[in-house]
């Protein structure tokens, strides 16, 4: 085999390996997003927790974003607002028994539809309890509780209910979608992809290497060989001027 077939050979199969590796690695990837999926799934599904106790006097809260939360309060018709246009969500005020207020999707409505009243009186609400919105360019809106606290009165508690499917409907309204926090996954599936691509890396380095090292190893063959002949030219100089 030429120097070239060795040389293409080393870093075809270098690049062929890599190539395995990569799609191992994007393989673990995908797994490591299920688990996240699958961790914020689990989260949302556990038991409800009372909001009011995890709402500290300094405004703190504690680990209850994307778990299902439980609050009691009256909800406040003059303070209520439709945000989003392809998925519009009803947001309104609920004044909890403390004195706080919470913003609570209460559900979607039509796009151009008007939100209906909330029910009056004492209320116990269900549902996922989010952090306040970033984005702006999505089709349910966003609940930014920065500019409602501005508008509605306060203290208004730094996070927001979505209301459970049932209760929407028992308000006359469409559920509302939720978009669950991302919650730590399974690192196991990380930290394997990234190895695959590390390895991967290293099957490219290494094909390349070892077409180096065809070249070295035939310079080098070349280099015995003259200096072989060479000596053998010698040797055989000087006998023929022993043999006269």
């Amino acid at each position: 085999m030429t120097l070239r077939a060795k040389q293409s050979l080393a870093v075809v199969l270098g690049f062929v390996v890599a190539t395995v590796m990569v799609v191992l690695g994007v393989w673990q990837m995908g797994r490591f997003q299920l688990s996240v999926a699958d961790v914020a799934q689990q989260r949302a599904q556990l038991p409800p927790v009372e909001l009011a106790p995890a709402v500290h006097a300094d405004g703190s809260i504690d680990d209850v974003f994307g778990r299902r939360v439980r609050a009691e309060g009256e909800f406040l018709p003059g303070y209520q607002s439709v945000v989003g246009s392809g998925e519009p969500r009803v947001v309104t005020a609920l004044r909890l028994s403390d004195g706080r207020h919470v913003a609570v999707v209460r559900g979607q409505v039509a796009p151009g539809a008007h939100a209906v009243a909330p029910p009056v009186g004492p209320q116990l609400v269900a549902g996922i309890f989010s952090a306040s919105d970033h984005e702006v360019d999505r089709p349910q809106g966003s609940v930014r509780l920065q500019q409602l606290a501005q508008e509605w009165p306060s203290p208004l508690i730094s996070g927001y209910i979505t209301l459970d499917e049932e209760q929407s409907r028992a308000h006359g309204l469409l559920p509302a979608r939720v978009e669950l926090p991302k919650q730590e996954g399974t690192y196991m599936h990380q930290g394997y992809a990234l190895q695959w691509w590390v390895f991967a890396a290293a099957s490219v380095a290494f094909g390349i290497f070892t077409a180096r090292q065809f070249k070295v190893q035939e310079e080098m063959r070349a280099e015995r060989l003259r200096r072989r002949e060479e000596k053998m030219r010698t040797v055989g100089g000087d006998g023929e001027g022993l043999v006269e």
